[in-house]
Formats: C-alpha cells, structure tokens, sequence
C-alpha cells in the first residue's frame, strides 16, 4: 500500500466513522481509529471542505475548559436518482447517502420504444429535480431499473420480451438524461436495495413480486450475477406442467401466476385498491388472494431446498405481505419436508417505498463510497 491509498484509507475510516457514530469529536476519532490528531484534523477539514461532514457542533466537556467541536455526518451532502420503468408506469425518486427517500413520483405512462418516450423520461428525471430544487452538482448518477435480462456491465438488454426493450442500451435511455447512468435489472435493483438496508443479512434470496416476478440471489452482501445473465430468475421456474402461457413462451410459469399485474388486474390495475378491498373482506378478492399464496408457497418451498438461505419476499407485492404472513406460513409448513419453521427464514421486506427504483439510485450510492475521496 502506498503513500496516497493510506491516505484515502485513513479519511475513509474517519468518514464512515462519523457517518456511523452521526458525532464524533477530532479526540473522539484519533482515539478510536488509533490515528494522530494530525491526521485527524487534516482529514476532516478536507471532508468538511467537501461538504461531506459538518463541524458546527460542540458538546459539552466535563472535565472543565472549553467545549470540543463535534463533527457531523451530513446524510444528503450527494443524492442519487432512481427510475422503475414497467409496461404502465415510470416511478421516479430520489435517495440521499443513507438510502432515506428525499422525494418520490409516480407517473402512469405506457412504455413506448420510441423517442418521445425516451425524451420523457428526460422530463421525468428533470421534473423530479425542480420539484425539490435540487443543485445539479450533487447528483451522483441516476439508475435506470427496468424488466429484462441486461447485461450490466457492457449497458444493454439482452432479452426485453416483457416490454419490447431487447437491443436497447443505456445510451438509448439517457438520451434525455444530462447525468451519469447505469442500466440496472429490477429484480437486482430490488434485492440490492433490502440487503444494503438490512444489516443483520448478508446472505438471502430474494423474491421480487413485480409485474414480472425475479429474483436475486444476495451472498457476501452482494447480487451474485452468476455465469449468464439469468441468476435468480425464479419468475421461469415451472410451477404447473402445461399451465397458463408466459410471456417467455413457456407455460406454467411461476410469473404467470404471481406477477403483480394478476392481482391489480382485478382493481383497474391498482394494487394498493387491491389490498384496501382485501382488507376489507372483498370475498371474490379473497379467493384470488389465497390461491395466489398457494402458487407462491410452492415457488418458497422450492427455493427454500435449493438455497437452504432466508427467503425474502420484496416487489410490489412484497411491500403489502406483512399483513398475510401467518397465513403464508402455515402453507409453507404444510408443505416443509423437514417440518421446518417457516417463520425461521421466510420474511417480508423491510424497504416498502419503491424498491426498485431505490436500489437503482442505491448502485451510485455504493459506487460513491467505494470511490470515496
């Protein structure tokens, strides 16, 4: 390691020192990190002069004398940009450095592969922006999450067939978009985003109950990507030899029996209508609800004996399951070979407020830590 990298060590040791502990005074840190109040105090008037720590603070000093300056983290020092695109809609939001959602916007618009689609998605993005007065200099990137098989890496997507967008790459979709971008998958924007914002988990797979149903397999507090582009994608395990057609070709797929649209479909495609009829003891509602849980304990069940990890069940769907668990969980016993305790591993999701397109901002998030001064 040579002189620069400990450099950048040491100010990213105090930073995320300050960011966990929220205040933290120059003795404070040397003391814990083992550091040279040099150090320290070189250090943090870089970090506040980038705006990344505050030091406007002073906490009290009972041995007497005069009260240290206590520095602070200062969570939307840069934020980032999230898009969920699907068939019907555009969800726009914006995160700041801890993941808290700084503004939120749901635009119902039809996907079109055309330009004036593209060129609204460039006024979604701006529209977001005004609505919160947001200095353009501290944007991180925007994430763009959308159904497909993409490869992340080279920007494009490989396999588009749930909304014609085969073929088209990152490029195609930031025409409009004057800020640096990534082309995310939303199953891996969505487990990205409950395992970065669940401590206590590192390793999980993840259940994504959107339009489309996908997955993602979380180890070492990452999406595992796998050998191809398909990693995680339970929405094609076959569920029901010879069942319903889904949009891949195949039939009986778990997709074509717990995407989120089966069960909107019967509310004008509003799911939130969905559950609040539902609630409300709707008995048509009720049949449709429990016969979708019998499709979705097969597909848990399933995963379960493969990954033998937690089972997450997060998307659109996801966000409404805390309610209906101990009914889920007595079908998921039912079926356990081992007579395990689903409710030992199988849990809802914890990020509620749009994962998807949270965990497409999350990606400029991480890569900003990682690259962190």
């Amino acid at each position: 390691m040579n002189i620069f990298d400990i450099k950048q060590n040491n100010r990213k040791k105090i930073y995320f020192y300050i960011r966990k502990n929220n205040l933290a005074t120059r003795q404070e840190i040397a003391y814990n990190l083992q550091l040279s109040l040099p150090t320290v105090t070189q250090n943090l008037e870089y970090l506040v002069k980038q705006g990344l720590i505050n030091s406007n603070c002073k906490v009290s000093n009972n041995s007497g004398g005069r009260n240290p300056v206590a520095y602070s983290y200062v969570a939307d020092a840069k934020v980032a940009i999230g898009l969920d695109i699907t068939k019907h809609h555009i969800k726009s939001i914006i995160i700041d450095l801890d993941g808290n959602v700084v503004k939120y916007i749901y635009k119902r618009q039809d996907y079109r592969r055309d330009d004036e689609y593209l060129k609204i998605l460039g006024e979604t993005v701006e529209k977001i922006i005004e609505s919160v007065q947001l200095d353009n200099k501290k944007i991180l990137g925007v994430g763009i999450a959308m159904p497909g098989l993409i490869n992340q890496e080279e920007g494009y997507v490989v396999d588009g067939r749930v909304i014609d967008n085969t073929g088209m790459s990152c490029k195609d979709f930031s025409k409009y978009i004057p800020h640096p971008t990534k082309l995310i998958h939303d199953s891996n924007a969505s487990g990205f985003s409950e395992i970065w914002m669940s401590s206590e988990i590192h390793d999980a797979f993840y259940i994504s109950l959107c339009n489309s149903v996908g997955g993602s397999v979380l180890l070492n507090d990452n999406v595992y990507m796998g050998d191809g582009l398909y990693s995680g994608e339970v929405g094609h395990l076959n569920l029901i030899p010879n069942g319903e057609p889904c949009y891949c070709g195949q039939k009986g797929c778990f997709d074509a029996y717990c995407n989120a649209e089966r069960l909107a479909g019967y509310t004008g495609y509003d799911l939130d209508l969905f559950f609040h009829r539902l609630g409300q003891g709707d008995e048509k509602l009720q049949k449709v609800w429990d016969e979708y849980l019998d499709y979705l304990t097969v597909a848990v069940n399933d995963i379960r004996m493969l990954f033998g990890c937690t089972v997450i069940l997060g998307g659109y769907v996801g966000a409404y399951m805390k309610d209906y668990m101990d009914v889920l969980y007595k079908k998921v016993d039912a079926k356990s070979p081992f007579g395990e305790d689903t409710s030992s591993y199988l849990i809802p999701c914890k990020n509620k407020i749009e994962s998807v397109a949270t965990g497409a901002a999350l990606h400029f998030v991480e890569e900003f830590f990682r690259k962190l001064c």
